[in-house]
């Protein structure tokens, strides 16, 4: 069976062959079909995607249009074809746990910066809770989003989004749990190259699937890097201890190179999908 990449790349060359109603009929299905397919696996609904293009293609040579074809109803034939996937919770599972780990590593590493600061495994806990379900709520808008013909009810749904991002920011700040734990020296160091070494067995996995994840994965390598630096004894004295401009500007400087990189990346994935 081929891999979900693989039918991803045969698919966007094969929807080229689509004139341009019938293109614009199936992208609506393949987008609320991939948005709310969560529970689902990838193989399978890259599978059936790419089986409902050549159907498409088949019609189109035979002088058939998308709503001949498949009717004029697309949003209720994407919920039955959704519902006919068998559900996989594993994939479930793992896309919950990187979302977690994700979330771990983006705000945690930089946390422990300073050795002195304090992991809140509490409120670790909840936002990446949290985040998982915040994700999920913004696949279902995508998802409805290619059917809504309503403005207000878009702008009322991407309202309710922005709303619920600030709280979820702001709530990341104030949040604070008694399951706290300090990790100076030797403990912060293991901790880091833990979180670390997960972190890569992912970027490894997903890369060809992510590719934003190529910058994530380098801000987290800076921040690893500094993070263990500065609870080497040798290297605290000048970069911690009365010396803590020196860090200030350390940070800086990476979190300048990480923007630069983060552009570079957004413009080859933009340029690539026009």
């Amino acid at each position: 069976m081929m891999k979900a990449e693989q039918l991803i790349e045969q698919n966007n060359e094969l929807r080229e062959k689509l004139n341009p109603k019938n293109k614009k009929y199936y992208e609506n299905l393949l987008l609320y079909i991939r948005a709310k397919a969560v529970f689902q696996k990838d193989e399978d609904v890259e599978t059936t995607l790419l089986e409902i293009l050549n159907d498409l293609i088949d019609a189109q040579n035979n002088g058939q249009d998308a709503e001949d074809y498949f009717g004029k109803d697309p949003e209720q034939l994407a919920s039955e074809i959704i519902d006919n996937l068998p559900k996989s919770f594993f994939d479930t599972f793992k896309l919950a746990c990187y979302i977690f780990f994700g979330y771990i590593a983006f705000f945690s590493i930089p946390q422990m910066i300073d050795p002195n600061s304090k992991m809140d495994l509490g409120r670790i806990v909840l936002m990446g809770i949290t985040v998982f379900l915040f994700a999920l709520i913004i696949l279902w808008l995508i998802g409805n989003q290619a059917y809504q013909k309503n403005k207000l009810v878009t702008a009322i749904n991407y309202s309710i989004l922005f709303i619920l991002f600030l709280a979820f920011v702001i709530g990341g700040f104030l949040i604070e749990t008694p399951l706290t734990i300090h990790l100076p020296g030797l403990s912060g160091i293991l901790t880091i190259i833990g979180i670390f070494i997960i972190s890569t067995v992912i970027y490894i996995i997903e890369r060809k699937n992510l590719p934003f994840l190529s910058a994530v994965y380098l801000y987290e390598i800076g921040f690893s890097i500094i993070g263990i630096i500065i609870r080497i004894p040798l290297f605290e004295k000048y970069l911690y201890h009365d010396h803590s401009q020196n860090l200030a500007r350390i940070v800086l400087i990476f979190l300048v190179f990480i923007l630069i990189i983060n552009v570079r990346t957004i413009w080859k994935i933009l340029k690539r999908n026009k």
